[in-house]
């Protein structure tokens, strides 16, 4: 057995899901606070291949497989001013919660919010943000404009009603899991604390832009591209390689 060929083979599936994660990266490179997915690769040695089939023992050198691996970059993406009153961003640590249509916690750096027809703040999905206690923000029907200071204090006219929860975790690679729409906890009991108000900066009339370059994909795109080319004319060569010697043992026979 060729250990070559199945060497290449796994290079090709690794470069498949590679460019299955840049185009996920660029199709969402719009969605305000969108985090984009690295990719790495390691070597796993997956068995041993012969220098000479005269000494198998003494003579091997190990086959190694590439595995793909990938984490969210949870790099802050650019703020962008949009001017409307109902757009927040946080500069700094921390998510933004909402409840989902399941009653999960949802996490999320998107700011942009509406108010529904019971004067709750929601997202575009009408999933509703969550205050620094844990309840939904209700705002007063022709109470006016919302002011949100910089520590998320929501006031409608002379009158506070309520502040916005920004919610910080210890390690987020390894509490939160990516699902549509943010971030949910990786398992039951994680928890995230109430961010310090000295941790971040609330931004009203901004948004946080997805972190993603779309040049930086791009040339992501053109490497992965090429090592495809590459992987597939060593498997060409490989079968060719493996054509000459059967057809010469064939004669020889």
């Amino acid at each position: 057995m060729n250990l070559s060929l199945y060497e290449n083979a796994s290079a090709l599936r690794g470069l498949e899901q590679y460019q299955n994660v840049i185009a996920n990266n660029i199709a969402a490179s719009h969605v305000s606070g969108f985090k984009k997915v690295a990719v790495s690769f390691e070597a796993v040695e997956g068995g041993e291949i012969a220098r000479s089939t005269h000494d198998r023992l003494r003579n091997e050198m190990p086959g190694s497989f590439p595995v793909m691996k990938n984490q969210v970059d949870f790099n802050e993406g650019e703020l962008k001013e949009t001017h409307n009153p109902l757009d927040m961003a946080v500069r700094g640590d921390g998510f933004f919660a909402l409840m989902n249509t399941n009653g999960e916690a949802v996490y999320t750096r998107d700011g942009q919010h509406y108010i529904n027809a019971e004067g709750v703040m929601v997202n575009s999905m009408g999933h509703e943000f969550s205050d620094a206690g844990g309840n939904n923000i209700q705002t007063i029907p022709g109470g006016g404009e919302l002011i949100i200071d910089k520590s998320g204090q929501i006031f409608q006219g002379e009158q506070n009603i309520g502040q916005v929860g920004v919610f910080v975790f210890d390690d987020p690679l390894m509490e939160l899991q990516k699902v549509g729409g943010g971030f949910v906890a990786k398992e039951e009991g994680i928890e995230p604390e109430l961010a310090d108000p000295e941790q971040f900066t609330l931004m009203q009339g901004y948004l946080e832009d997805s972190n993603v370059s779309a040049i930086e994909e791009m040339i992501g795109l053109i490497e992965v591209s090429r090592a495809h080319e590459a992987n597939q004319k060593m498997i060409s060569t490989f079968d060719e390689n493996i054509g000459k010697a059967i057809g010469t043992l064939g004669q020889t026979a």
